[in-house]
């Protein structure tokens, strides 16, 4: 008897000695993923041709840049994976833009965005929106060459990303 015990606890032990490496591969896969980056609309932090590392399970702060799945058509081409920037999250106000400066304003706080450039880095197109429950407002960092939030202001939703279009928070990257 105890020499059956024995064998099935091996058994068991080596069972769980393949499966737990697999486990985790698994839980990795679906927690992250890889994509690459296809225009320059996120100069000068990405570039064409770079790859990000995304995070598929935590949600998105003021901020982070994410994919989003292009449901607007900005891209000309709906259901486009798009990498852009989190600049409002549910219930913000994001205006467009400070006197003289021309910055993004974020519930009446003027935004430091080292990585948008100097010149009008909130873009030429005013607005004024205020992020809906369950979504976020987002822009590439090449202002001038990004089509994001700011081309449906005047859509229903006002240009607001819903939280289920996003695929994922970038988390690291290189080109």
């Amino acid at each position: 008897m105890l020499v059956a015990v024995g064998r099935r606890r091996r058994r068991l032990l080596s069972a769980a000695a393949v499966l737990a490496p697999v486990a985790a591969a698994l839980l990795i896969a679906a927690a992250f993923g890889v994509a690459t980056v296809r225009n320059d609309s996120m100069s000068p932090t990405l570039h064409s041709g770079d790859s990000v590392v995304f995070d598929r399970w935590t949600a998105p702060a003021r901020g982070d840049v994410v994919l989003l799945v292009d449901r607007a058509g900005w891209s000309g081409a709906p259901d486009t994976l798009l990498v852009k920037r989190v600049v409002g999250i549910a219930g913000d106000v994001v205006v467009c833009c400070e006197a003289g400066s021309g910055r993004l304003v974020v519930n009446g706080v003027p935004l430091e965005e080292p990585y948008a450039g100097e010149v009008r880095p909130g873009g030429d197109i005013p607005f004024r929106v205020t992020v809906p429950e369950e979504a976020v407002w987002v822009m590439g960092d090449n202002r001038a060459g990004s089509a994001d939030s700011r081309l449906s202001v005047s859509q229903p939703g006002h240009g607001a990303v819903p939280l289920a279009d996003l695929r994922g928070t970038v988390r690291l990257w290189w080109g």
